[in-house]
């Protein structure tokens, strides 16, 4: 993902999630892509993302990109 920028993941209609690593936890994030570009630009690179905690536990949080389903409307 070290390539990766913000405006590459919401063209190729995938979501930016995070998970805490932390097992007795394991919260699952989903990122609201239009916020974070209108934030920091589509430019921004995903490997450029600082690391983030877990707002539940505190533990640290692995951060992937994921399909959309059609169903879920993120056409």
């Amino acid at each position: 993902m070290s390539d990766w920028t913000l405006g590459a993941v919401r063209a190729r209609g995938l979501q930016l999630e995070a998970s805490c690593k932390t097992e007795s936890c394991r919260r699952f994030f989903v990122f609201d892509l239009d916020r974070l570009v209108d934030q920091v630009g589509a430019d921004y690179l995903i490997a450029d993302i600082p690391d983030l905690t877990c707002e539940a536990c505190g533990g640290p949080l692995k951060i992937e990109l994921a399909m959309l389903h059609p169903e879920s409307g993120g056409d």
